[in-house]
């Protein structure tokens, strides 16, 4: 069930993408990559009930925020997409190091979820925090969000 709820909710950014448009400018293959790693990142793992289901979450969240943000604005950025792909390695950090703590876990299927969100979403955060602070610009990236 947990591998099909990944699947279903990993589909949801490339059917805005084919309704919409890539808005990121990357390529359909973006969308299908991300997912795809993340899955193969769990795997050795053996990730329990819903913990994929977390880990999709947090992986459409950030890529509809970022097609979102490009979709709305008067002009679209056609490098917007490096603040999302410049966080990934901390998006696979917290996924392998959630993997890692939850493996020999034995939790409930909802605890999992908790888990699997909670760490993806916070490699990704902190390595956009440290991505924005360093080397990109993110003036445009949060504009859109405080202005509406």
């Amino acid at each position: 069930m947990d591998r099909a709820l990944f699947i279903l909710i990993s589909l949801l950014s490339i059917t805005i993408v084919l309704i919409f448009g890539d808005a990121l400018y990357v390529g359909f293959w973006y969308y299908i990559a991300i997912p795809l790693v993340a899955f193969l990142l769990t795997l050795p793992f053996k990730p329990h009930q819903l913990f994929l289901t977390g880990i999709s979450l947090v992986i459409q969240l950030t890529l509809i925020t970022y097609l979102y943000i490009n979709l709305t604005t008067e002009r679209p950025e056609g490098l917007l997409v490096l603040g999302h792909l410049f966080s990934l390695p901390g998006l696979a950090v917290g996924i392998i190091a959630t993997s890692i703590y939850v493996k020999s876990k034995s939790k409930n299927k909802y605890i999992m979820l908790a888990i699997g969100f909670s760490g993806a979403s916070l490699g990704f955060v902190i390595n956009q925090l440290i991505i924005c602070n360093t080397l990109i610009y993110c003036g445009k990236f949060m504009s859109p969000l405080i202005s509406r």
